[in-house]
């Protein structure tokens, strides 16, 4: 089985392996997202970590064939850099498939994260079956893909746009795009811990498990927000499913119940028994299987 390297690189974290092309994760790891505004100590970060895995496989019979990378933004005409995104911005303009390709010795494919997320789960994921597939990531940031009829809609910076940039609430958080109340920052990573007190993530969603009252409603509420998105956002792409993933989304029940709760309340009459709320299996892998699918097997 053809075997591909891949990067996810996040606002935060950045995730480094090698995927099998059935979308098995053979190899991972992840590392944090901190270049103090410079491209190159991240880029090297990134290829250093993943050269002592492919390093790792190098006696092998079944050597990686190439790179895929995903990286949070819109992405120039060639693929060949990150053009735009508030979260990232030591990346924004810079030669990132040239500067990885140069340190790897490898031939890397760069792709929107967003892209990316979708396909993994079209292929090997929550989304198989789909006509018209809508999937989004949520955390540092939120981002949405979208596969209709078995090709990824591009028509803003190389994907679907910045979906998480709708405004929901004009009196709601400022997002670091600069406006207030859009999607993202009503439902991003920072906005539900600030809803249980300053709580990490993963602690929340830990303690939300175990019956515990206020990540629970911070959850809830992280998900009424998400399902009122989706609602607006169900007459632009008309989706027969969205899949939630990221790192929020392994909350599972506990966040999606109040999303399709949210989305039944508030999504026109045709959505609201036809469209399929789910969760992604990945617990956030999402992004680097499919840049490695995308490399092993692009898709238009």
């Amino acid at each position: 089985m053809r075997l591909a390297g891949a990067i996810d690189i996040g606002g935060s974290g950045t995730k480094i392996g090698v995927v099998a092309e059935d979308g098995t994760i053979v190899r991972r790891r992840t590392i944090s997202t901190s270049a103090d505004g410079q491209p190159m100590p991240l880029v090297d970060a990134i290829a250093s970590s993943l050269r002592l895995i492919l390093d790792a496989r190098a006696t092998q019979r079944n050597p990686v064939s190439g790179i895929g990378v995903s990286v949070a933004g819109f992405l120039d005409d060639e693929h060949s850099a990150m053009v735009h995104n508030a979260n990232l911005p030591a990346l924004r303009g810079f030669p990132l498939r040239r500067a990885l390709e140069e340190r790897l010795s490898l031939d890397c494919h760069l792709e929107v994260d967003w892209n990316a997320a979708v396909v993994a789960e079209y292929r090997h994921g929550a989304g198989r079956g789909s006509a018209r597939l809508l999937g989004v990531t949520v955390g540092t940031g939120l981002g949405g893909g979208v596969i209709i009829d078995g090709k990824l809609l591009r028509y803003t910076g190389e994907c679907a746009g910045d979906l998480g940039h709708i405004i929901v609430d004009p009196k709601g958080r400022l997002c670091t795009c600069g406006a207030r109340g859009c999607l993202e920052a009503m439902v991003n990573s920072v906005a539900l811990s600030e809803r249980a007190r300053g709580r990490k993530v993963r602690e929340i969603v830990n303690s939300g498990r175990q019956g515990d009252k206020l990540a629970r409603k911070a959850l809830a509420e992280t998900g009424w927000w998400l399902g009122l998105g989706f609602a607006s956002l169900s007459p632009v792409f008309a989706p027969d499913r969205i899949v939630v993933g990221g790192g929020i989304a392994a909350a599972g029940e506990l966040l999606l119940e109040s999303v399709r709760a949210s989305y039944r309340t508030h999504a026109r009459p045709e959505f609201r028994e036809t469209t399929a709320l789910v969760g992604s299996s990945f617990d956030g892998w999402e992004g680097m299987i499919g840049a490695a699918s995308l490399f092993l097997n692009p898709l238009a």
